[in-house]
Formats: C-alpha cells, sequence, structure tokens
C-alpha cells in the first residue's frame, strides 16, 4: 500500500511511514509526554519537519564533506558494526528445547517456590527516628502495633502497620530480601529503600506453593537462551583472541 504523503519540505515529499520512523527514533517516554498533552501531536509534527528543515540545511552546505562530520560518522558506524556483529554471534545460539527446559525445572525446583508471609511494618522519612523507634521495640516488643501507629507515614498505619498476605517479589529489593530471611515473630533493624526506613515485623509465614511448570517455563526459556547466548559470546571472544591476539597496556 501506497504511503500517504502527510507534509512537503522543498521538494521533498514526507510520508506517513517518514513520521512513524522519526516516533520510534525518538525516546518513547518524550513521544508518549507529547502525545499526552493537548497540543502534542502538532508538537511532534513540527519537531520532525524541523529535523527535515535541518537536514535539507546540513545538505545545502555540503556539511557532508566536513571532516569533524566523517569523523563522527566513522564512530557511529564502527559502534553499530559492533552492536551488529554481537546481535549475529549471539542469534547463533540455539533455543533451549522443550526437554532442556523440563530438565532445569526439575533440577532447580526449590527456585520456584513461593513463600507466601504476613508482615508489618512502621514507615519513617529519618533515619535517626527510625533508630529511636527501634530501640523502643527492644526493650518491648509488643509496642510494634501501638508504635506503627503513632508514627508510621504508610496508610498501613491504621492497621497497626499490616501489610497483609505477600509473596516474594511483591515488595521493593530491599524489604524484600530483609522479610524472606526473618524469622516468625522476628523485628529488623531500620532498613533503607527508596520510601524511606522500615521497621519490619515478621507476623507469620503462611505456606509454601509449590510451583507449577506452566507458569515458569516462559521465564526458564528466557534463561536459558540468555545463557546460551553468552556461552557462544564468551566462545567467540576466544576464537578471535587467537586471531587477533590481544596486548593490554596500563
Amino acid at each position: 500500500m501506497e504511503s500517504k504523503i502527510i507534509a512537503k519540505v522543498g521538494n521533498k515529499e514526507l510520508t506517513n511511514e517518514d513520521f512513524q520512523l522519526f516516533l520510534a527514533s525518538v525516546d518513547p517516554n518524550i513521544v508518549r509526554h507529547f502525545m499526552s498533552q493537548p497540543n502534542g501531536f502538532d508538537t511532534m509534527i513540527n519537531e520532525f519537519i524541523n529535523q527535515e528543515l535541518m537536514l535539507q540545511f546540513a545538505n545545502k552546505e555540503n556539511m557532508r564533506e566536513d571532516a569533524e562530520f566523517n569523523d563522527i560518522l566513522e564512530k557511529t558506524a564502527e559502534n553499530l558494526l559492533k552492536s551488529y556483529a554481537y546481535q549475529k554471534v549471539i542469534s547463533e545460539a540455539n533455543e533451549p528445547t522443550e526437554d532442556e527446559v523440563k530438565n532445569y525445572f526439575n533440577e532447580n525446583l526449590d527456585e520456584f517456590k513461593k513463600t507466601f508471609v504476613n508482615a508489618s511494618h512502621i514507615l519513617i522519612e529519618s533515619e535517626e527516628l527510625a533508630n529511636e523507634i527501634y530501640s523502643k521495640l527492644l526493650d518491648d516488643n509488643s509496642k510494634f502495633e501501638e508504635l506503627a501507629m503513632e508514627y508510621s507515614t504508610c496508610p498501613s498505619k491504621e492497621k497497626g502497620g499490616n501489610l497483609g498476605d505477600f509473596t516474594q517479589g511483591e515488595m521493593v529489593k530491599e524489604f524484600d530480601d530483609k522479610v524472606f530471611s526473618m524469622k516468625e515473630g522476628e523485628i529488623s533493624e531500620p532498613i533503607k529503600t527508596e520510601f524511606g526506613w522500615h521497621i519490619i515485623k515478621l507476623n507469620k509465614i503462611n505456606s509454601v506453593q509449590e510451583p507449577d511448570f506452566d507458569s515458569v517455563k516462559g521465564d526458564i526459556k528466557k534463561e536459558l537462551l540468555r545463557r546460551a547466548q553468552l556461552d557462544r559470546y564468551t566462545k567467540k571472544i576466544d576464537e578471535l583472541k587467537e586471531l587477533f591476539p590481544v596486548e593490554i597496556s596500563l
């Protein structure tokens, strides 16, 4: 199907396909930002045309002949070629077979088990105050809910800091790593995350959910393919070092 002409700059006709290629070259976050604005589409069209104007200006001034441009062009081409060569190499890696995926699953069952817990926390903005509250809990841990309701900045304070039931991977990493290393009834020292300082209480380890093959086989395939690609890349690098000896002088 013939592309629709959406603009003309000088003697050059610009098509909808050209515009889509332009959008693909822009950071998706920027595109989403402008497209969400009332006149965002017009802004993107105008920038698309502005860039074409700059291209025609560069051609008019014969900037392709500039030595500086050609230096930049050569470096850019080299970087693209490196990336292209890398993609070619890892594309030679074999996709994991169904048997390989099943074997990995059976050999790593513990990796796919999900532990469900019930935990509470007190979220504090300052480390100093978090340490003060933690000291109080060391003296009397029965005051956890009371202190959560008094000091926590999390909406869970209304429930004495209780976050309900959750499993691994649902919380931010620092919180997740800590809570799933704790024992029932244990209270943690203050833990820093992007949200502030947390004092965590592990109320109960509820259950362990046995892994289901169908729910994780997609992730296993990705992991095995990643490993195969890394192995293929590493072997190619070793081969190339034989062809092109490497000497490092630091």
